[in-house]
């Protein structure tokens, strides 16, 4: 199974030409999988597909994405409401495919579980008990496919404390408890902190991809180290994932955003 992992691409209805035009980075993006989509099986959006959950800014992704060709699945961010991601969910019958929240999807020999992990107009995060019992029935299930779970907000720290602030998750210690106890290898794709990050801790591995449209860094990838904007990030992620166990992880350069 091979994918794409994109993020954080905060589209809006109507934007102001200040920095770069996230319109424009999307469709660079689509454009750059869809020339390589003979050699993909489906594409991840982990989140904040629009900064304000403007429908036309839902409508526009879709528009966009829907040209690819593959199969996707996408969860909410912040900055989708969530509540404007779900209601522009009920108006669409394509999206509401593509949109896995508290479901499981199987893609080639590997499930996707999508989580909604976030609260209306905060950073900060919340997994309910409802979500929580799903994750610990796909993760406890034997004889199946490996899972790999879809949710804004990175489960594991990052080590940067400004970073580590915005994921802090109510439900964490629960969701955790249920993470340690698996007995299989889990993926997690994330977005939310708009830099690249792999984390792992024992059988989990975290992979937060990043953004195209606003990205940020830092002195020092760790610590109490400030942020700050950054250049462009250029590059989404492609993941090959085999059952046996193999995960190999390639930085994908957008030739429309390359210098």
């Amino acid at each position: 199974m091979r994918l794409a992992h994109v993020s954080d691409l905060h589209l809006v209805e109507h934007e102001d030409g200040a920095g770069a035009s996230p319109l424009a980075v999307a469709r660079a993006i689509a454009e750059d999988i869809a020339a390589i989509r003979d050699a993909l099986d489906l594409v991840v959006v982990s989140g904040d597909l629009t900064d304000r959950a403007e429908p036309a800014a839902f409508a526009a992704f879709e528009d966009i994405f829907a040209a690819i060709g593959l199969p996707l699945i996408t969860i909410p961010g912040n900055h989708d409401g969530p509540a404007g991601m779900h209601a522009y969910t009920a108006t669409s019958d394509r999206f509401a495919g593509w949109h896995i929240t508290n479901r499981v999807v199987e893609h080639g020999a590997l499930r996707f579980l999508g989580l909604d992990s976030c609260l209306q107009d905060t950073t900060e995060g919340a997994l309910d008990q409802d979500a929580l019992d799903i994750l610990e029935a796909e993760v406890t299930r034997r004889d199946a496919p490996p899972l790999v779970i879809v949710m804004h907000h990175p489960p594991l720290l990052l080590g940067l404390k400004r970073f580590d602030g915005f994921c802090e998750l109510e439900g964490h210690d629960r969701l955790m408890g249920i993470l340690r106890a698996a007995d299989a290898p889990i993926t997690v794709l994330s977005g939310h902190v708009h830099r690249p990050y792999t984390v792992q801790e024992g059988r989990i591995t975290c992979h937060v991809a990043g953004s195209m449209v606003a990205p940020y860094d830092s002195p020092l990838p760790f610590g109490d180290s400030p942020i700050r904007p950054t250049t462009p990030q250029d590059f989404y992620y492609i993941h090959d994932i085999e059952p046996g166990g193999a995960h190999v992880v390639t930085p994908q350069r957008v030739r429309g955003l390359a210098p």
